[in-house]
């Protein structure tokens, strides 16, 4: 199997390193260079400082394919990226006339007069192939050094993305990387613990030493990439974790709950209400993230309050007092409610404790129970006991929301769990 070719961030700047500004910039451009064929080797955040950054890109330019270096390349002393590509790459700096002109034209554009220490960001080392800021004053520039090609990019995110999707892109594409969706696949874990899916994955590997994978936790779901090997094996090894949690908690791709249930109630042309409790109304919020969420989102009720539930949804009283409001009873009556009150065709209700009080021996912190019914009959209620601190229960029980919904408008009957 051939190797990706791998690839280098220096990220340059006080500022940064100081944590006196965010650095988007790792985020962006990784993902933008995994699609792209490149592993990312490393992510370097660098102060403003001439031996640091010397080091750092003698470093990278030795073993990688690819350097691309974010910020220092504005008008001040302290913007060196310019005067350490050239000493480190040995291309010696010159001005280029044209990209002076081009900034004299558009400061005069704006009504204001160049300063003379503008001269320097018409400087490019010898060699290097200039990189035009549509968005802001500061060129970036691209050009090979032994092995590797080296990209300097301007810091500002919206000058460094418009220049990397228009410039960089077609540059690294001419470099021959190879489609990462011939050597990995990516999937999707729904309501699966990390140490419960590593130890799936090392099952279903069956010592291939070839494959190899990563994870990544996100708030919501777990995301993960097998790479290597030959693509049969990759399948198979989704397919045995398909087989051990179901077609609903394995999804292929990176995809998120919300916008699973919103695919399902688009294409049946219906709509869903929602009555929460303990959630607050985060169903709702990660429902409506969702771009295009009118057309199958009708509404929410937040019925927090035991009064709310009767008031509002119809919950009887007496269920209140015999079962409480966290209980099966309690959750199936408010989504029964939610259909009997709104025109939807489908419902979710969820009552919980989401802590850090209110739990008992009986029903401790992190019990929620979920109710999800349709207008054609499909009705699953499921109790939840979840662990964490509140934020972490009622992201657990959103996302269990959006699942136990699925599998009732698709008529699966799925074992569910944290």
């Amino acid at each position: 199997m051939e190797e990706q070719p791998t690839s280098i961030i220096l990220s340059v700047g006080t500022e940064l390193t100081e944590g006196s500004i965010l650095n988007t910039h790792f985020r962006f451009l990784a993902a933008q260079l995994k699609g792209l064929g490149l592993h990312m080797q490393r992510c370097v955040q660098i102060p403003d400082d001439l031996q640091i950054f010397r080091q750092e890109l003698g470093r990278a330019v030795d073993c990688a394919a690819l350097v691309i270096i974010t910020g220092g390349l504005g008008p001040t002393s302290d913007d060196l990226t310019r005067e350490v590509v050239a000493e480190v790459c040995e291309a010696p700096l010159r001005f280029d006339e044209v990209i002076w002109e081009q900034l004299v034209a558009r400061y005069a554009d704006r009504g204001r007069k160049i300063a003379r220490t503008n001269r320097k960001q018409a400087l490019i080392p010898s060699g290097f192939r200039v990189l035009t800021n549509l968005v802001g004053t500061a060129p970036g520039f691209s050009g090979a050094v032994k092995t590797c090609t080296v990209m300097a990019l301007p810091g500002p995110p919206a000058e460094l993305e418009e220049m990397f999707l228009r410039e960089a892109v077609p540059l690294i594409r001419s470099l021959g990387t190879t489609d990462p969706a011939t050597s990995e696949l990516i999937a999707t874990a729904l309501m699966i613990s990390e140490s419960v899916l590593e130890q799936a994955l090392q099952e279903a590997n069956e010592g291939d030493s070839g494959l190899s994978w990563s994870t990544r936790v996100a708030h919501d779901r777990i995301v993960f990439t097998l790479r290597g090997s030959r693509q049969q094996d990759r399948k198979r090894v989704f397919s045995d974790l398909v087989g051990r949690f179901g077609r609903i908690r394995i999804r292929e791709g990176d995809v998120q709950p919300s916008v699973l249930l919103h695919r399902v109630l688009e294409q049946r042309g219906e709509r869903i209400a929602v009555a929460e409790s303990c959630t607050g109304g985060l169903v709702s919020k990660l429902l409506t993230d969702v771009p295009g969420s009118s057309r199958v989102f009708w509404g929410a009720l937040v019925t927090y309050s035991d009064e709310s539930k009767t008031r509002l949804l119809g919950v009887p009283e007496e269920v209140l007092n015999s079962s409480g409001a966290v209980s099966a009873e309690a959750a199936s009556a408010m989504s029964q409610g939610v259909l009997e009150h709104t025109p939807a065709q489908a419902a979710v209700a969820i009552t919980g404790i989401a802590g850090p009080e209110g739990g008992s021996a009986e029903k401790p912190v992190g019990t929620v129970w979920i109710s999800a019914r349709t207008r054609r009959g499909g009705h699953l209620c499921r109790v939840f006991h979840f662990h964490g601190n509140r934020d972490a229960i009622r992201r657990r029980s959103a996302v269990a929301a959006f699942v136990l919904t699925e599998c009732v408008l698709l008529g699966v009957d799925a074992e569910l769990e944290y």
